[in-house]
């Protein structure tokens, strides 16, 4: 049963109808009218009883636009659900891979004691730039190795990680009647802006990195941020050697969030 699972420009994980139409075994002369079956019929998602959603629960792809046979891309548990409302005879092995891989990426987060104390952790030592910036790094090299194609990252980083630019940051330092030199990168206008988002930033970067799904990984920099306010923690450019005003943090920690991706 080969169902290989993708990232969406979106960092959403999703399957092909063409790879879960064959890993269902169905007879491929049935594939066009089973996806309009499959989009106009009704399930039980974890919000309630309703229809697929494009752009949420579906998207068609664009490489197939005016083809006589078009491909969708369908997010994890929509692609459990088909399965399990299909005549297939495999749909119970289907749904349980889809179901494994939903509980390893989950897309909501739910913490132990020793998962929050190790965010905490995460999060002072994401206070330090090298930090921010190695898991920008490995973030890239994740979204890179899963697409093959990096050329959509910087606006998928825009969108769906930082919610900003540069020129809005300029905005609002000039709105606020603070000055920033030309050569100031994202990350120095958010230093002078709102720097707590950088810990929160550089925390989805880590969590996206290690294959969890988008959605946590943004709550997870959601929950950092919220910690970070609480511990009125600094950003510290530990580039240069200056660790006097370094919030202290777990010496393994800040090593493991300090490695670049191979």
């Amino acid at each position: 049963m080969e169902l290989t699972i993708l990232i969406s420009k979106k960092g959403t994980r999703v399957v092909k109808a063409t790879d879960l139409h064959r890993a269902l075994d169905l007879a491929d002369h049935h594939y066009q009218n089973n996806v309009r079956q499959w989009l106009k019929d009704v399930y039980l998602f974890a919000d309630g009883i309703r229809r697929p959603e494009g752009l949420r629960d579906y998207a068609r792809s664009p490489q197939t636009k005016g083809e006589l046979v078009q491909e969708y891309y369908l997010q994890i548990e929509f692609a459990k659900l088909i399965a399990l409302a299909s005549k297939s005879r495999l749909k119970q092995a289907v749904a349980t891979k889809l179901r494994k891989e939903e509980a390893v990426y989950p897309e909501t987060v739910q913490l132990s004691v020793a998962e929050t104390l190790e965010l905490l952790e995460q999060t002072k030592a994401m206070a330090r730039i090298s930090c921010q910036k190695a898991a920008e790094h490995r973030h890239l090299a994740y979204y890179t190795s899963r697409r093959q194609d990096g050329s959509y990252w910087n606006l998928f980083r825009r969108e769906q990680v930082v919610f900003t630019t540069v020129a809005e940051l300029r905005e609002q330092l000039q709105k606020s009647g603070q000055k920033s030199s030309a050569r100031h990168d994202l990350r120095d206008l958010l230093t002078l802006v709102a720097p707590l988002e950088l810990i929160r930033i550089g925390i989805v970067d880590h969590y996206a990195a290690l294959g969890n799904s988008l959605p946590y990984a943004q709550q997870m920099g959601k929950l950092a941020l919220e910690l970070a306010r609480q511990l009125r923690l600094e950003i510290v450019d530990d580039r240069q050697g200056d660790l006097l005003f370094a919030p202290p943090a777990d010496a393994e920690v800040v090593r493991q969030l300090q490695r670049v991706a191979a």
